[in-house]
């Protein structure tokens, strides 16, 4: 699953004038999330890898409609 990972200020080399606030990003954690998610997560993956050589379009990815749900 992923998880929203937000800068903390503890790093000397990193400088900010507004509390790091615009520095967060998604990291994939594939231990989150329970058996059910997991499996149905990487049914996903298979499902896009194997329409990829058909054609793929965007608006078909099942991964990213199911982040949208969390």
């Amino acid at each position: 699953m992923w998880k929203l990972k937000i800068a903390e200020g503890d790093n000397p080399y990193l400088y900010s004038s507004n509390n790091f606030v615009g520095r967060q990003t998604w990291e994939f954690d594939p231990d989150a999330g329970t058996p059910e998610d997991q499996q149905e997560v990487e049914n996903a993956r298979q499902y896009f890898l194997n329409r990829q050589k058909e054609g793929f379009q965007a608006s078909s990815d099942l991964l990213m409609r199911k982040q949208k749900q969390f």
